[in-house]
């Protein structure tokens, strides 16, 4: 569980988070709302690491893993669209190069009855375990399928991220994101540049995730879609809903 301790933040006079507390549960699905400069994107950042709250802390389990999708992002230029989809995966490869040493160890060497030949075969096993584990044997084949979910087709593969205009950069950016499947998975307007095709893939694709998801959006139907929870920033303020979108206006309006 993700825990928020009464984070405090203030802007020159103006209080935009009043110590505010709440948790996050692993399979949490919540969308963080309210009015424009309520303080959502700041809360973000703060629950993925990126800037510190004045007082308070973010508690998260150790080991856990954060994704944070933003909107202030640039790839690297001089990759291919493949290239840098899988390139954030840096355990994956490092496996995968040492496999290939081990077995062009295995191939060269000559010394077949020794305890040192012996043990290649050993360190070769755990290391095709640990591939299998982290889905090494079908990283890219994944990959490619989160990018076509995302609207690229299989000649944009080989293109340069370079070529691609800022919001086809940012379905990259959420392709490397969903491929890390993240125990976090922060989501800041996701479907800004999203045409409805891509928008209903995403919403199957988060429908089965197995993490906790945090979405800012401003499109109703996707949050309705997509959350079970809704976390409303309020005058500094953070006001709690057990339901998506819709209904958390009606029980809005009660309160």
């Amino acid at each position: 569980m993700l825990n928020i301790n009464n984070v405090f933040v203030k802007y020159g006079d103006r209080t935009i988070l009043n110590k505010i507390s709440t948790g996050i549960h692993d399979t949490d699905r919540v969308g963080l709302v309210g009015l424009n400069g309520a303080g959502k994107s700041t809360l973000l950042k703060i629950m993925a690491g990126e800037i510190n709250p004045h007082s308070g802390e973010v508690v998260r389990p150790k080991g856990s893993t954060i994704g944070f999708l933003h909107q202030d992002m640039s790839l690297p230029k001089g990759k291919t669209v493949l290239e840098e989809t899988l390139s954030i995966l840096s355990e994956v490869k490092a496996i995968a190069r040492s496999i290939e040493q081990l077995n062009h160890q295995i191939e060269t060497r000559t010394d077949y009855e020794s305890e040192g030949y012996l043990n290649l075969f050993n360190e070769l096993d755990e290391l095709n375990e640990q591939y299998r584990i982290l889905g090494g044997q079908s990283i890219q084949v994944d990959a490619e399928k989160i990018l076509m979910g995302l609207g690229f087709m299989p000649d944009d593969f080989n293109r340069l991220t370079d070529e691609f205009s800022g919001g086809w950069q940012m379905r990259i950016e959420l392709t490397k994101m969903l491929l890390q499947r993240p125990d976090y998975l922060l989501l800041d307007e996701p479907t800004n540049h999203l045409d409805i095709e891509s928008i209903i893939w995403l919403e199957s694709f988060l429908a089965t995730y197995e993490g906790a998801v945090i979405v800012i959006s401003h499109d109703k139907t996707f949050l309705d879609n997509v959350t079970q929870r809704t976390l409303e920033i309020e005058l500094g303020k953070v006001y709690d809903y057990k339901a998506n979108y819709t209904k958390y206006l009606v029980l809005q309006q009660e309160r």
